[in-house]
């Protein structure tokens, strides 16, 4: 497959690791991966994001206006929060959802002391059902495009972990059974770099940690003869 002069477009969606780390060097991962390919990028990496907010932003920038498209999410999806928390989309924002964004932090942080987690039960934040939902439905709205599904990097906080390759393993499968959907995972080769690929906040990519996404994901879309 190769992109026509019309259609050298490519879009990501993801979150802070699509997004890049403000004190990051040098461009995240899929910029690197554009320009290796000669395409126009549009970056919609958002911080602290999950397929919810994926949702909002494929109505924003339909992926069928684009001839490749990465998302990049699990992160925030498979963080652990107690049964019935509320959640405030990042996306969309406006003045209204930051006040209640900061509220709802408030509530989290006086749950987490009341131990709500252990009382009420413990649910990831986006439950997998609802994730693989997400991703299906912005998958099936553009099938001429070429999706890249890309693993969540693992985590310094080890606990998260688990959850985080339960999630990855779920991205797996959806890829296996759509037709316009590659998986990358870098899963290996970051966890054997830890401390060169990851910052020390346990969480962000480094540069050389974008540079090993990038490489593994130009990887796979060779063998998949997209150029």
């Amino acid at each position: 497959m190769s992109f026509s002069e019309a259609s050298k477009l490519c879009l990501a969606f993801g979150d802070c690791n699509t997004e890049g780390f403000r004190t990051l060097e040098g461009p995240v991962w899929a910029k690197r991966v554009a320009d290796a390919l000669g395409l126009e990028f549009k970056n919609c990496g958002h911080t602290m994001s999950t397929t919810r907010e994926l949702l909002q932003y494929a109505a924003v920038f339909p992926p069928s206006e684009y001839a490749l498209v990465f998302i990049q999410y699990g992160l925030v999806d498979s963080w652990l929060t107690f049964r019935g928390a509320p959640y405030v989309l990042y996306y969309p924002d406006n003045p209204r959802r930051k006040l209640a964004r900061k509220l709802v932090k408030k509530l989290k942080k006086w749950a987490r002391s009341l131990q709500l987690q252990k009382r009420l039960g413990a649910v990831e934040q986006v439950p997998l059902e609802e994730y693989i939902e997400n991703l299906r439905a912005v998958l099936k709205s553009a099938p001429g495009s070429q999706f890249v599904l890309v693993a969540t990097a693992p985590n310094r906080d080890t606990p998260r972990n688990p959850r985080i390759l339960r999630y990855n393993s779920a991205l797996s499968n959806l890829a296996d059974e759509e037709h316009n959907a590659i998986y990358v995972d870098a899963w290996d080769e970051l966890w054997s770099n830890l401390d060169a690929c990851l910052m020390d906040d346990g969480t962000h990519l480094t540069s050389r940690g974008h540079r090993v996404v990038a490489g593994c994901v130009q990887n796979a879309l060779r063998l998949k003869n997209v150029r």
